[in-house]
């Protein structure tokens, strides 16, 4: 009896390891995981805005980019980064609480700098605030421009962040759009004097007052001399933003962006926003066209002029007269016309506008759209182009999905609610554009490529279009992604996941020996640039359904955060059949004190910055994926020296150490339990 007995007992024990053994198994990375070269120090931390001072329908917007990148001159790749110039963080809240009579909600943006000379060397150094400014109104849409495509002289276009906001005065609501260029970082006017008033370094002179001195010191230092106050002082710095005299601040290095305003015209709801080179393209609440875009003026330096006056404050301040620029007006192209006035599109549409080189200036415009018809949510694509500027627009369906959802929306589970609700991600570099629809969890990648026969002089721009469904990514929350970003070449993708998370797809390259001109070749040789089409319409390539080839993303490599006791909130709404998409009763687990991460970049590296240990093959950059957190962490991975791990049990139980701990506990019991009839 004594030998049955323990024979029992070790086949309930290894049965137990066994099934340990096979979940973790099934559960090991197949994928190499990325390597982690950098993560900031937690005394290097920036402080988070009050959530006193940010409005109800605030919404936080993060950007990472280089300050300034090294010539195309030949010894170097394109697209590379300066490292001595270093990293710029934007930081945007949409509404930022005000004490201005007639203004109680502005937008509020934040520009640092840090240097990147730890790339090399490992010495990091904190955040640098560079300046601060409060816009007039609300933000409603925000997109940065970072195509950089190639101009005719061989230089690149410019990068520029747009911010559409809104000021409501009396009766009516006047839209804005505030350009900031980045490329234009300057020494802010008035500065050396302001700091001679001031005394330096000025943020450090009010440390022996007390609070309430100390506040007015810093307020009368922005509101007069505009210097910014020590934004690690949350009080003070915080009540210096909000007052009612604030409109901007310089920090200790003095710089600045130069900034242009531009008034949109009517009061129509904007609805979709987005900016590319010096064509704004929106589309409005009500419209009865689909969308409008706008040509923006520039002077011949290459600089913005505002639409309210012949020069804008910041060219006044440089000194420019009116001979050294012109004033056009700016030229308006409508959409197509719509049958049904614009009453609601849903957040899960959006325009992207793509590269064109068609005869008579001719548009090429990406729309997605989502909607609800009966009792099925359906979502497409499809391509709108014009083909005689503007007086003919050609509509071409692309793809369509279907998600079934009975009625009143009873057929999706709490998380797919929230999916259909939340807007996809968007990015777009060169000639490539990327769009991530979380509610059919598929990658869409468009490029603009160029089509000649062998001997014929007629060139076709093609639109092809190419649909990825990601593999599954199992992760404690959702599979589904926050953060994207593209690299400059259009050939990786880095998505970031709820948990912090990295996936990093790659494509496969083409010989650019094909008819098709590989448009990844653009950003290697310098000499190479965009044909100019002679067809008059662009055509669309796309795959059918489950069809592949090597403009396809495949998951290359991924990085997983370590494992932290996770703590289990409960947020609390509900669901009602004229607000469909609110933000549901859901059980969300967070690892804290894990951020989510703010935003994703690819930065390109030149080895020798680097140091002489570090070459890359072939004389080509050195890719690397940051990622960055509210907080200003910053992570940093090398892609070139990734790893497999070749340990499968203990990652498995160190980080499922809940689900062992009780199947130990029910193994436990049994054991006892055959003790008992012994």
């Amino acid at each position: 009896m004594s030998y049955r007995l323990r024979t029992r007992q070790g086949v309930l024990v290894a049965v137990g390891v066994l099934y340990v053994m096979v979940l973790a198994w099934f559960n090991r990375q197949p994928i190499p995981t990325a390597t982690l070269v950098h993560e900031t120090d937690s005394n290097m931390r920036l402080r988070a805005t009050s959530s006193e001072r940010l409005g109800t329908a605030n919404r936080d917007m993060h950007w990472l980019e280089p300050v300034q990148y090294l010539d195309d001159n030949g010894t170097h790749a394109a697209s590379v980064l300066d490292i001595d110039a270093g990293l710029l963080y934007i930081r945007l809240h949409t509404e930022y609480r005000t004490t201005r009579p007639n203004e109680p909600l502005g937008g509020l943006l934040k520009v640092y700098r840090k240097n990147l000379r730890f790339a090399a060397n490992g010495d990091e150094t904190a955040w640098e605030l560079l300046f601060v400014e409060r816009l007039p109104g609300p933000v409603r849409r925000a997109h940065l421009d970072r195509t950089r495509l190639r101009n005719e002289d061989g230089t690149y276009a410019p990068r520029n962040l747009a911010v559409l906001y809104y000021m409501p005065r009396n009766e009516t609501i006047a839209y804005r759009v505030r350009v900031y260029e980045l490329e234009a970082l300057q020494p802010a006017t008035g500065f050396e004097a302001a700091v001679a008033s001031a005394g330096a370094p000025w943020w450090k002179r009010a440390a022996g007052l007390g609070a309430a001195e100390a506040a007015v010191h810093a307020q009368h230092l922005a509101n007069r001399d505009h210097l910014c106050p020590d934004d690690a002082d949350d009080d003070v710095a915080d009540s210096v933003y909000a007052g009612h005299r604030f409109r901007h601040c310089v920090g200790s290095a003095g710089l600045t962006m130069r900034t242009t305003d531009f008034a949109l015209a009517g009061a129509l709801e904007v609805l979709e926003f987005s900016l590319r080179g010096r064509t704004l393209l929106y589309s409005r609440l009500n419209d009865v066209v689909r969308f409008r875009m706008l040509e923006l003026p520039a002077a011949l330096n290459g600089s913005l002029v505002s639409s309210d006056a012949g020069i804008s404050s910041d060219m006044a301040r440089d000194g420019l007269q009116g001979s050294a620029y012109t004033q056009p007006d700016m030229v308006q192209t409508r959409g197509p016309g719509v049958t049904e006035l614009l009453r609601d599109i849903g957040s899960q549409s959006f325009l992207a506008q793509l590269q064109s080189t068609r005869p008579g200036g001719g548009v090429d415009v990406f729309q997605a759209h989502g909607g609800t018809t009966g009792d099925t949510f359906f979502f497409s694509f499809s391509l709108l182009q014009n083909t005689t500027l503007a007086r003919k627009w050609v509509h071409e369906d692309i793809k369509r999905y279907r998600l079934p959802v009975h009625q009143q929306f009873s057929g999706l589970s709490r998380d797919e609610l929230r999916l259909v609700n939340d807007a996809p991600l968007v990015d777009q570099a060169g000639l490539t554009s990327v769009f991530y629809f979380k509610a059919t969890d598929i990658i869409v990648a468009v490029d603009t490529q160029w089509f000649r026969d062998h001997g014929s002089a007629d060139v076709t721009q093609l639109q092809r279009v190419r649909e990825s469904r990601p593999p599954y990514i199992s992760t404690l929350n959702s599979p589904v992604a926050v953060n994207m970003t593209l690299d400059d070449s259009g050939t990786l993708l880095a998505l970031s996941t709820v948990d912090d998370e990295l996936f990093v797809f790659a494509r496969a390259r083409v010989s650019s020996t094909r008819r098709i001109l590989d448009y990844r070749r653009y950003f290697v040789d310098a000499t190479l640039r965009p044909w100019t089409a002679t067809d008059p319409a662009s055509s669309v390539d796309a795959l059918d359904e489950g069809d592949a080839d090597a403009f396809n993303w495949q998951l290359v490599l991924t990085w997983q955060p370590p494992a932290q006791m996770p703590t289990v909130p409960w947020e609390d709404s509900f669901i009602a059949p004229d607000s469909p998409f609110p933000a549901t009763q859901r059980l969300i687990v967070r690892a804290l004190p894990q951020p989510t991460t703010a935003c994703l970049r690819f930065l390109r590296f030149d080895s020798a910055q680097l140091g002489e240990s570090i070459h890359a093959a072939g004389g080509e950059a050195i890719v690397r994926v940051a990622a960055l957190s509210a907080t200003g962490r910053l992570r940093i991975w090398d892609l070139d020296s990734h790893k497999q791990d070749p340990h499968v049990l203990w990652p498995f139980m160190t980080e499922h150490w809940g689900l062992l701990f009780i199947l130990a506990a029910v193994v436990a019991c049994c054991v006892y339990n055959e003790r008992r009839w012994t």
